[in-house]
């Protein structure tokens, strides 16, 4: 046998990792395995003993070099029995491969395409537009010009391919990637992923399965906490504003954009102009034409208003509106966006007054790459995403939590960039470190009067240490290679060095990272492209996120650094720190057409939303744990100044209290013996058809009256039916009135009981959508149920109990999609006997809408729940004149778009 008394695992499985393994025979049987589990999961371990039980030669491809580099140290030192030498049986080179060899996909790309050159693990340095950043950090030479890869796997008989975070590939690298895979034939397939693409199109979701097959175990990170493997975590937020100068930048531009919205309004050559919009005068034809720019629609018709210019009301009718709000500058930049750009050819206008006016607008910082910015300006939402008032919150941040960990204390700030020019002002106060990145931060807390915290910077390009940390650091080193030291040469003593290793510094990640571990260092800032993916320091239990990024993928890699249980610490809990930086109210600018981003605090505010979303955590406040801001209950507006500092000093109060941050989560999971996430689709209940109520209260009435005559007749006729009395009769009447109130109730009865609540309305609308699933093929497993609850109030939510991962997603896609407003969906379902009535039009989910008899299947799984519908495609003249009428009257459209949640409740039994 291939790794028989060569490898075998070290430690001892945890429940989560056991039940994987137990069930390796039955996800084995279709050639693929495909493990989903949080950072911290251990599922390096778990693909390495999966690659041990196949007993075939592997080939294993990660990320990047640092990741790749990684397998093969968990492989030697969590697996290699004693007495193997490792180089007999593990490779990184795809040129000599071994029974386990790790390479890159970056280096997959270079062999399939027989290239040259180096491969790198890329860290940004820079952040000026037009400067070109320095690349750096982990990088190999490589020529793979002449060689035949597909030969030397055939040679080499590897059979089994282990996917290391495949999904999120460059393109050329998945191409390549899909490419080997069709070239080399059949192999088992083993893949890992933390992030996968649940939030995809269904073409790309369908591309990802097709190569890893479906999802067979999912771990989440509220089982991880309660094996033991995630430690209790909790998000908090620090908010600040903008400093002097930056609301001065703000404030000038709101000034310009109200400034040229009224010269634009008092401007006669420009109203005549935008009045000869050609597609105006016939009806008919502006349906069609703005049938997907309602905003732009808006637009003009405030301005033919306020300048008393006519048009037809059929265009209000349009819009589903009796009344027009004033001009705006969130209408002007609309309405000149379509003047301007996407609907010039529509307007008589000279050419030379046409660029005189982009012109105008753009030396006011009103356009930018053919873009009219009235309401947001892509360079000023950047500044406040790196705000320099940020600098401020991560010192108050900083100095709390040494002040509440002391000697304990290991802090990791992340941001995206190392800022190197600035190491001239370590040691020189007068020097500025105003700037967000890794070298302004070191400088900034070490200028900072916190007694004796320890600091240190580890990048690609730049180490500092303490200088009483040096004989630490060389002891780490070993003899992995060589260093030297440089003082800094400011005008103060500086107790840091920076550190320069002799040759290349991949070494130095290692003995950097052990140091911290040993309390050399406590607060270590670094970038996210080093330390934000596949770097391992369990010791941290306090994160700052200084960096913009709000994707699922990255936000939650960089989360999984905190997250990791500590052996010798076994009370360790962690807080993961998230800045926001947020407009004062003066300088909020709703914008035209987006309810989602109408009023918005800032672009900051809403990356911070789209992190929640990704994150499951305990609750603030409730025993409940979920996804979302709303979890996080502290923060409410107003978002005033006061209120402001108040959450903040709540949100440093909070973290400081490890104690019931553990508390709390052990009281949340013990709720749940056997848990399963659930994702749901939150709907309002007049959306689920709230109105029918009334119908369905008057029904039940006069089933109660029919009984009611039924039990009054029997007891009539008991009583006096004996003495052949007249009232005999009447107790006859009564009891057929009754028995034709059984008959009533038995035929309708059972529908006015299904739909006499909100509740139940609800429920069997999911019931429809979930048949579809089925009958259409959709689900991965069909021992599934629905959930429905009231979330607060008159919002309840909806979701599937069972079932995959994916299953869960994809049914509260369908459900959100079905009440989603209309816009311009391919498919209706439509009740023509009830064309002008608010419940007459509803949605047909995406992924029903690719055929046609995909919408009727769907149509005839929901008719027992919203009554007879018919399917209508929109891309006809009679579909397009429907949709526009569902725009109008459909319910949904009264509402705001539905939300999706992420719950941890009890599994399905």
């Amino acid at each position: 046998m291939l790794y028989d008394n060569v490898l075998k695992f070290h430690g001892t499985w945890r429940a989560y990792q056991k039940r994987v393994l137990d069930r390796t025979t039955k996800y084995m049987a279709d050639g693929k395995v495909h493990i989903v589990a949080a950072p911290g999961s251990g599922k390096t371990t778990l693909g390495i003993e999966l690659m041990k039980r196949s007993n075939k030669p592997a080939l294993i491809l990660a990320p990047s070099i640092t990741i790749r580099e990684q397998w093969v140290e968990r492989i030697i030192t969590g697996f290699l029995q004693e007495g193997y030498n490792p180089h007999d049986y593990l490779s990184q080179d795809i040129k000599n491969p071994k029974a386990i060899t790790a390479i890159t996909y970056q280096a997959l790309h270079s062999a399939m395409r027989r290239l040259k050159g180096k491969l790198a693990d890329e860290e940004s340095q820079g952040e000026d537009e037009g400067t070109a950043p320095e690349k750096a950090v982990v990088s190999e030479e490589v020529d793979f010009s002449g060689f035949d890869l597909l030969t030397t796997i055939r040679k080499a008989n590897i059979e089994l391919i282990c996917l290391d975070e495949c999904h999120h590939l460059r393109s050329e690298w998945w191409k390549a990637l899909e490419e080997f895979m069709k070239e080399t034939g059949k192999k088992t397939i083993v893949s890992l992923t933390a992030t996968p693409p649940y939030d995809s199109t269904p073409a790309l979701w369908a591309r990802y399965i097709e190569l890893c097959g479906e999802i067979d175990e999912e771990i989440t990170v509220p089982e991880l906490v309660k094996e033991g493997s995630l430690c209790p975590h909790q998000d908090y937020v620090y908010f600040n504003y903008p400093t002097k100068e930056e609301k001065e930048t703000v404030e000038t531009f709101k000034e310009n954009a109200e400034k040229m919205t009224c010269q634009l309004m008092a401007d006669e050559e420009f109203a005549k102009v935008i009045a000869s919009h050609q597609g105006l005068q016939n009806m008919a034809e502006a349906g069609e034409r703005f049938l997907d720019k309602p905003e732009y629609l808006s637009a003009l018709l405030i301005f033919f208003q306020q300048k008393k210019i006519t048009f037809d009301q059929y265009l209000m009718r349009l819009l589903g509106v009796n009344k027009l709000p004033a001009m705006e500058p969130k209408w002007m930049e609309a309405l000149l966006q379509g003047f301007l750009y996407e609907d010039s050819e529509a307007y008589y206008c000279d050419k030379v007054y046409r660029e005189q006016l982009e012109n105008k607008c753009k030396h006011a910082g009103l356009i930018n790459k053919r873009k009219v910015c009235f309401v947001l300006n892509d360079k000023i939402e950047k500044m406040l995403i790196s705000s320099k008032g940020k600098i401020g919150s991560i010192k108050q941040i900083v100095k709390a939590e040494y002040k509440g960990m002391g000697e304990n204390l290991r802090l990791l700030l992340l941001t995206d960039y190392i800022k190197k020019e600035y190491i001239k002002s370590i040691g020189n106060p007068e020097k500025d470190t105003e700037a967000l990145g890794v070298i302004p931060f070191f400088e900034l807390l070490r200028r900072q009067d916190n007694q004796g915290l320890k600091l240190g910077v580890l990048c690609g390009s730049v180490v500092i240490i303490p200088i009483e940390a040096k004989a630490a650091l060389e002891e780490a080193i070993g003899e992995a290679g060589r260093v030297t030291y440089s003082e800094f040469s400011g005008a103060e003593p500086v107790p840091y060095v920076t550190v320069n290793a002799v040759g290349d510094n991949h070494f130095l990640t290692g003995a950097v990272t052990e140091i911290f571990t040993d309390g050399h260092i406590q607060v270590l800032i670094g970038t996210k492209s080093l330390l934000g993916e596949g770097w391992d320091a369990p010791c941290i239990n306090s994160l700052i996120l200084a960096s913009f990024v709000g994707s699922y993928m990255l936000s939650n890699q960089m989360r999984g650094r905190a997250i990791r249980v500590r052996k010798d610490y076994p009370d360790k809990t962690s807080n993961i720190w998230h800045l926001v930086c947020m407009k004062e109210k003066n300088l909020l600018v709703e914008s035209a057409g987006d309810s989602d981003r109408a009023g918005e605090y800032s672009e900051d505010f809403q990356l911070l939303q789209r992190r929640m979303e990704n994150f499951l955590g305990v609750h603030y406040k409730e025993n409940t744990i979920e996804n979302g801001m709303e979890r996080l209950d502290i923060i409410k507006e107003p978002f005033t100044k006061s209120r402001i500092t108040s959450i903040n000093q709540e949100m440093l109060a909070m973290a400081a209290n490890r104690e019931v941050l553990k508390k709390r989560w052990q009281e949340a999971l013990e709720i749940h013996e056997k848990m399963e996430v659930t994702t749901e689709a939150e709907v309002v209940p007049k959306e689920s058809g709230y109105g029918l109520l009334l119908i369905n209260a008057i029904a039940i009435t006069v089933i109660n009256i029919f009984i009611s005559f039924l039990l009054f007749g029997i007891a009539f006729a008991i009583l006096f039916g004996k003495n052949g009395n007249p009232s005999g009769q009447l107790a006859v009447l009564f009891i057929l009135l009754g028995v034709a109130a059984i008959s009533f109730a038995g035929y309708y009865g059972g529908k006015i009981v299904s739909f006499s609540t909100p509740f139940r309305r609800l429920k069997g609308i999911g019931q429809g959508v979930l048949n579809a699933m089925k009958k259409n093929g959709l689900l991965n497993e069909t021992k599934v149920g629905i959930d429905v609850e009231n979330v607060q109030g008159l919002l309840y939510g909806i979701g599937l109990k069972g079932g995959s991962a994916r299953d869960k997603e994809l049914f509260a896609r369908c459900m959100n999609e079905f009440f989603n407003p209309i816009d311009n969906q391919r498919y209706l379902l439509v009740n023509r006997k009830k064309r002008k009535s608010i419940h007459s039009y509803y949605c047909v989910p995406e992924v029903f809408s690719k055929r046609k008899e995909e919408v009727q299947l769907f149509a005839s799984c929901l008719k027992p729940y919203i009554g007879e519908t018919e399917p209508v495609y929109t891309r006809t003249p009679e579909g397009r004149q429907l949709l526009l009428e569902g725009r109008i009257y459909a319910f949904a459209n009264k509402q705001q778009r539905c939300l999706t949640k992420k719950k941890v409740k009890t599994a399905l039994e």
